[in-house]
């Protein structure tokens, strides 16, 4: 089963996606590439404003939630952090998290910090977050440290190449491929998933995912978290 949760865009959230378009106009002269235009498509409208009761309602329904990051917003990585540690203390099963901003050949990194055995400041140096993401630290450090606190697990999503907008739904497939293996170590967990939204148009990550594991409650959430 999926769903799609849609809310009005902000003046923020369309400063975001300009953004998005820049960089694919930058790969691509005619600045047209049918990933953005699959994302605009789906998602040129919405059905209806959600509260929170309703959105936790489906999110304890779901096996995979799959949540879009606005990179630049703050208020997007504060959101999921609140929300994972809603879904986390609701105490029916377990929790676990996958960011698209950690490469998944990072893991062991990762694994240290969850493990205590590195600093912050290590951590951040060693996944090259200011090279290779290049947003704000601390929204993403504050919600890697509510999943420490709440959650079973964090999991790096991501593969090379970012930069080539043509490949980019390899990194789709490996994320998918990755969510599978997540599922084969916690298969009682509810999966976050925290990905930049133009993945999630249905035929984008959502597809590739219900491809991999059909069996599992997708839900899709997009954000209306204003700056």
């Amino acid at each position: 089963m999926a769903n799609t949760l849609l809310s009005r865009r902000t003046e923020a959230q369309l400063h975001a996606l300009a953004g998005v378009q820049r960089e694919i106009g930058a790969n691509d002269h005619n600045g047209r590439r049918k990933y953005l235009q699959d994302y605009t498509r789906a998602f040129r409208s919405y059905q209806s404003v959600i509260d929170w009761d309703e959105l936790t309602a489906v999110v304890a329904a779901a096996d995979v939630v799959l949540i879009g990051d606005y990179h630049a917003l703050p208020s997007a990585q504060q959101f999921v952090a609140t929300l994972l540690e809603s879904r986390a203390l609701a105490g029916d099963r377990p929790v676990v998290l996958g960011v698209e901003t950690i490469f998944a050949r990072d893991q062991h990194i990762l694994d240290e910090w969850w493990r205590r055995e590195i600093s912050e400041a290590e951590l951040r140096k060693r996944i090259r977050f200011d090279f290779d993401w290049g947003y704000d630290w601390a929204p993403f450090y504050e919600l890697l440290v509510t999943a420490r606190e709440h959650a079973e697990a964090i999991y790096g999503l991501d593969c090379m190449p970012r930069e080539d907008l043509r490949k980019i739904g390899v990194r789709d497939r490996h994320a998918a491929h990755k969510i599978g293996e997540i599922r084969q170590a916690h298969p009682n967990a509810a999966i976050l998933v925290f990905f930049g939204e133009s993945h999630l148009a249905p035929g984008h990550l959502p597809r590739t995912l219900v491809e991999q594991m059909p069996g599992e409650r997708t839900v899709t959430v997009l954000q209306n978290v204003d700056a």
